[in-house]
């Protein structure tokens, strides 16, 4: 069996999934406790208190961050309807919190989806990198943000909140430094695209395509980024910001809903653990290491083990454990829905 067969044998999937889940329980199961100093049935206990009115109360919150992030979607793709945006974000995030590395099945299905409404797939490309810029960004950002916080409030940072602040920060301004660079240089551009033409290349399955082919398609889809970023960037900026600031709510609810109550730069510290955790590769959305940061981080603050571990499992089961059932739910019903027939890409 030659390498690309055994690369596509049908039992890889299953199996990494099924070895990244182990380590995600195995991760929580094991160092979530040691950090917070509590048992799991203390924290059984107190999740099993949660009121049905509150927790219907933290659901409607979930939801309404998921249309707040829409409109970051909707901009990145113009012509994007609203539940389009809904449907490619949670049937995208079912799929990649399975698996790590799924975002990569999720980019396909998404793909899928959008051939089927008649979007061009150069469209998809430039939806795909705006979206995950504006994300990456958002999740670089909050650690400043929340030292900021800190400091304001007359609390010295902890070692771990400088030093993600600081790792924040520089690879914030790096990465938008190199992105407006490449973006409106056109020097530069041409440069990048020949160094990355040629890896690019062996990666493709389009193998009768040039080096000179690839360098002119990326090329291209730098110039519809850049389209997009010139005439979205206020409704990029402004849906991501409602997108945080939303899940800081569903997180600071989520402590409320198990009797605690902690100040703002103490969620939002919390808040950037968990979300720069969550780009840990090694299993889904980082499950398992952004619960332990988070838990580890308000901890840290002075609060309540228990309560902290309770309420931070409460809301990785909404943004990240939810998605799941939802997100399958909502592709079973599109793929019923959806037409037959082929339709082709718009030009």
């Amino acid at each position: 069996m030659d390498e690309r067969a055994a690369s596509t044998a049908p039992w890889i999937v299953p199996a990494r999934a099924a070895a990244t889940l182990a380590l995600a329980v195995g991760v929580l199961w094991w160092a979530l406790p040691k950090v917070a100093g509590v048992s799991w049935t203390a924290i059984g206990a107190m999740l099993g208190s949660i009121s049905l009115r509150a927790a219907v109360g933290l659901a409607v919150l979930w939801m309404a961050g998921l249309v707040a992030h829409s409109f970051v979607l909707t901009a990145a793709l113009p012509g994007l309807s609203r539940r389009r945006a809904l449907t490619l974000n949670l049937t995208g995030s079912a799929v990649s919190n399975v698996v790590p590395f799924g975002g990569a099945l999720g980019l396909a299905l998404n793909l899928r989806m959008i051939r089927s409404w008649r979007f061009h797939r150069g469209s998809y490309a430039t939806f795909v990198v705006v979206t995950n810029l504006w994300d990456v960004l958002a999740k670089l950002a909050l650690p400043v943000v929340a030292i900021a916080l800190t400091s304001a409030a007359g609390i010295l940072p902890t070692s771990a909140l400088r030093d993600g602040a600081m790792a924040g920060a520089s690879s914030a301004v790096a990465l938008m430094a190199l992105g407006a660079a490449v973006l409106w240089s056109d020097r530069l551009a041409g440069r990048v695209a020949h160094v990355v033409a040629p890896p690019a290349r062996r990666l493709s399955r389009r193998t009768q395509s040039t080096n000179a082919d690839i360098e002119g398609g990326l090329l291209r889809a730098r110039t519809r980024v850049r389209q997009v970023v010139g005439s979205r960037w206020p409704q990029l900026t402004v849906g991501m910001v409602a997108y945080v600031v939303l899940q800081g709510a569903l997180l600071a609810f989520c402590l409320r809903a198990v009797g605690l109550t902690e100040p703002a730069y103490a969620v939002l510290a919390a808040l950037a653990a968990d979300r720069l955790l969550s780009l840990i590769p090694l299993t889904p959305g980082g499950a398992g290491f952004a619960e332990v940061g988070a838990a580890a981080t308000l901890i840290g603050f002075g609060a309540d083990p228990l309560a902290v571990t309770a309420g931070v499992l409460l809301y990785r089961a909404f943004i990240f454990l939810l998605e799941i059932p939802v997100g399958g739910l909502w592709l079973g019903c599109w793929l019923a829905l959806r037409p037959r027939q082929r339709t082709a890409a718009v030009a």
